[in-house]
């Protein structure tokens, strides 16, 4: 059986709030990865999922354990090391983070100037994930002038600039209306297919799980509760976090049957 693609393993990460007081964020987490999967993280707000998802390509210093990506211990990395692995791993946010100063071909060209010199060259990769993304009519447009969609496309664009082989998503798509969703989850889907990244998509989102997911991981207070294909959570979920996410202990699932009794 070959080894993960992406491996953490006994993973810790703690805060000082104002107080001073230590906050344990995350506690003895480890997953297994596989390359090519679409790996979802799913927890409540306050969970731990976003640190999780930062302390992969270390945004955020986890206090011990490693994060292994393709045998590299990325923990155990200098800065020099770090920054270069970093180029392969991409991150799409939540909130788009876009500089509004800049086009849409200035966004996507950004991370491209550290590693492409030729100007030319640069102007053929953007041009090429402009239209990857579906927006090679609005390449000098800025972000101002686009919808959420839009912007979250830019977002994915950038992310893949550098031809990653990780691609990051932490709540890509909770600013976006249903159907704007499902475009992005599609667009994901099909750079998953096409160029074979490995990604991970942080959620609290059941339908995001449902609809993109091979695999997901509940996490609870900075502990890995439970994990499986989409498919064993969904149909058998075991913790009680699980159950809540996927309707069986829904408070919205019991009102709506208390009405339809009481309509009887």
């Amino acid at each position: 059986m070959s080894s993960p693609f992406i491996e953490i393993k006994n993973l810790y990460k703690s805060f000082k709030n104002s107080k001073g007081e230590t906050i344990q964020v995350l506690e003895d987490v480890n997953l297994d990865i596989a390359k090519g999967e679409m790996f979802g993280i799913m927890g409540f707000s306050g969970a731990g999922k976003s640190t999780l998802v930062r302390c992969i390509n270390r945004l955020e210093e986890p206090d011990t354990g490693d994060v292994i990506i393709d045998g590299m211990n990325i923990t155990k990395l200098g800065t020099a090391e770090l920054n270069k692995r970093r180029e392969k791993i991409g991150m799409i946010f939540q909130t788009f983070n876009l500089f509004d100063s800049m086009t849409v071909f200035e966004n996507i060209e950004f991370p491209l100037k550290a590693t492409i010199k030729d100007k030319e060259k640069r102007k053929q990769r953007v041009l090429e994930l402009a239209d990857v993304v579906g927006l090679a009519e609005k390449v000098y447009d800025y972000p101002s002038q686009l919808s959420g969609g839009q912007k979250q496309r830019v977002g994915i664009a950038r992310a893949l600039a550098n031809e990653p082989d990780v691609l990051l998503s932490d709540e890509a798509t909770s600013a976006l209306d249903p159907q704007t969703t499902l475009t992005v989850l599609d667009l994901l889907k099909k750079i998953n297919r096409e160029f074979g990244v490995t990604m991970i998509l942080i959620t609290h989102e059941i339908e995001v799980i449902k609809y993109a997911c091979d695999k997901v991981a509940i996490i609870e207070s900075g502990k890995i509760i439970e994990e499986g294909t989409t498919v064993e959570v969904l149909e058998a979920p075991k913790s009680k976090t699980a159950k809540i996410f996927t309707g069986v202990e829904s408070s919205l699932a019991k009102a709506w049957e208390d009405k339809k009794g009481g309509a009887r």
